[in-house]
């Protein structure tokens, strides 16, 4: 399936099993590509240590809105991310490892270091060297990649909204088509998942 497609697919088959529309242009004036203290209020120094970590060098002066795959609103109030391979690389290891274990989140994160471990190799080639102007080095993009899905985890416990939901591609291989076997697949999947309501 083309890049994107896969995603979207995914997102279609959840917004059935949560009986929740999708929303994927919603903005948070919190959700922005620069990590503010008052945004991320007693986590700021665990994101600033996972920009370090990470060798960011140059903090972005202009101001933009992130999004996230989607928004799930209603009483799950939650964001949604679909992790492919290029998130599971060495540097999202590197941050995953800063999470402090008080982190609520919907998923499994000694999962994603596991698959951080085997992807890895083949996660940190992907777009190999294209760079950021806050990480301006061959694989900045992919340092990026890791330093913004922290954002996706650890700004919601801080501004009003439930822990995010992230999915794995490899959680859901052999799906490739919107049926009732594949709504069931995933239902059973997030029933596992969603600890925090």
């Amino acid at each position: 399936m083309p890049v994107g497609e896969r995603q979207r697919l995914i997102t279609k088959i959840l917004s059935v099993v949560l009986d929740e529309p999708a929303q994927v242009d919603v903005k948070f004036n919190w959700f922005i590509n620069q990590h503010q203290i008052e945004h991320f209020k007693s986590s700021f120094q665990i994101i600033d240590k996972i920009y370090i970590d990470l060798k960011g060098n140059n903090l972005v002066k202009k101001v933009q809105s992130l999004q996230s795959d989607a928004y799930f609103g209603g009483r799950y109030n939650f964001l949604f991310e679909f992790d492919e391979i290029q998130h599971f690389s060495s540097a999202r290891l590197k941050s995953l490892n800063n999470y402090p274990p008080t982190l609520k989140v919907n998923y499994s994160i000694a999962d994603w270091k596991n698959w951080c471990v085997t992807y890895s190799s083949k996660a940190d080639t992907y777009r190999f060297n294209k760079t950021t102007k806050d990480f301006d080095f061959k694989g900045g993009r992919t340092c990026q990649r890791a330093y913004l899905d922290c954002f996706r985890d650890i700004l919601p416990q801080h501004n009003g909204l439930n822990p995010t939901l992230r999915i794995a591609d490899f959680e859901v291989k052999g799906i490739f088509t919107f049926d009732s076997n594949s709504v069931n697949k995933v239902k059973k999947l997030i029933e596992k998942k969603m600890i925090f309501l």
